[in-house]
């Protein structure tokens, strides 16, 4: 069945006269959960009756839900008890009292860091109640989406016609430097209206890569591991590059590091993976690891020997990013001495790794991984995301061959 049919299945199945958005509207927002799928990343302002449908149409992403209401919260986990959800705190904040606030007044309402240090592809505000004048309103949460909002997040207000949401949604989302636009209800109600502050349109070439690099022989060799490799693009709809290292001038180790330098200047963040690793079936997405620590560029695993090991590198893109300029740096220091404390092999490029990732600004901008992620080590693998054939594990492979 393709994606779109999928897509009017659940909406069809999950959408009903309660939700207070109409259909057209929400439809919209469907298509932008989808066009950031899979691994979409939504934020949800309130719950209600339409909870089960946003559930619905990101089952390959993760749905977060903040409510102000006990309540609420309380009737929805029974309803659905694995729902991923939060208390909106109570500001003291009032729909009266927001008509004379400015953006300035809401900077005293930060949003937590459990929510600032994640990405968010979709965010929609429909909470926390605003009709009176004693209700909470939105200038918080409507405040809260304009600081997690990324270039590339859809932001949605509901209830565009009320003054408050007007008012916040106008002076902080347009200020995005993204389209925008005024949803009606329908035609015969264009009274009610939602507010839209369209994420960036991500380009075809600005796709996460999963790039190894082997000659022919070595990837016959590893073909099993090359084959899970492209499962896993295929299942995260990733791209996937194998290059035959053999013309280039530099030997394989490096060629890889000059590879991946051109995907990451592309805008294309890069899982840089040996032939000889092996991902599971139970690996998440890479982009994942990249959407929890927006602050890091850089990912690695320490190996045996406690050092960062090279053979699998989760790498951020953008011409300004801080694992661009890593491998630079190896590149342009490849034919000097590393200390012997970082020594690995003289003909590759990890022990440069090692030895860059201690200096300003890579250190400050790296993170250290699971040793799921690499893992090397036979009573380990099982549970593994990535198994590297490399020191014990590959010996234990071949005692088993």
């Amino acid at each position: 069945m393709s994606t779109g049919l999928r897509f009017f299945d659940s909406f069809g199945a999950h959408y009903n006269d309660k939700i207070q958005l109409s259909q057209y509207q929400a439809q919209i927002i469907g298509g932008a959960i989808r066009s950031r799928s899979p691994g979409c990343r939504m934020l949800v302002f309130g719950v209600g009756n339409d909870t089960p449908l946003w559930l619905a149409l990101n089952p390959d992403g993760e749905t977060h839900f903040l409510e102000g209401d006990q309540n609420w919260i309380a009737a929805i986990k029974e309803k659905i008890p694995d729902i991923s959800i939060g208390l909106f705190p109570d500001h003291g904040t009032t729909v009266q009292g927001s008509a004379t606030m400015g953006a300035s007044d809401l900077s005293r309402f930060p949003p937590p860091a459990h929510l600032s240090d994640r990405e968010w592809d979709v965010i929609l505000v429909d909470g926390p109640l605003g009709y009176a004048p004693d209700d909470p309103g939105r200038a918080i949460s409507i405040y809260w989406a304009s600081k997690l909002a990324s270039d590339r997040t859809h932001v949605f207000v509901d209830d565009y016609d009320r003054d408050i949401e007007m008012k916040f949604a106008d002076k902080l989302l347009k200020a995005r430097d993204t389209a925008s636009m005024i949803v009606p209800s329908s035609d015969k109600a264009s009274y009610r209206k939602m507010f839209w502050s369209m994420g960036s349109i991500v380009r075809p070439d600005e796709k996460p890569v999963v790039l190894s690099v082997a000659t022919p022989d070595y990837a016959r060799q590893w073909r099993f591991c090359i084959d899970s490799q492209k499962t896993y693009c295929s299942r995260n709809q990733f791209d996937h590059r194998v290059i035959d290292p053999t013309r280039s001038k530099l030997h394989p180790k490096w060629t890889k590091l000059e590879l991946a330098i051109d995907q990451l200047t592309r805008g294309n963040d890069v899982l840089l993976i040996d032939a000889d690793a092996e991902i599971s079936k139970t690996c998440p997405p890479f982009t994942r690891v990249l959407s929890d620590h927006p602050r890091h560029d850089v990912f690695f695993v320490r190996g045996i020997s406690g050092r960062p090991n090279s053979g699998v590198m989760i790498l951020r893109g953008g011409k300004d990013s801080i694992a661009v300029q890593l491998l630079n740096s190896c590149l342009s220091t490849r034919l000097e001495t590393v200390p012997a404390d970082d020594f690995v092999t003289a003909e590759g490029e990890n022990g440069h790794i090692i030895w860059q990732l201690q200096k300003t600004p890579f250190a400050q901008s790296a993170h250290e991984l699971d040793r799921s992620w690499n893992c090397s080590i036979p009573e380990q693998a099982e549970t593994a995301f990535v198994r590297h054939y490399t020191n014990r594990l590959r010996d234990h492979l071949n005692a088993k061959l």
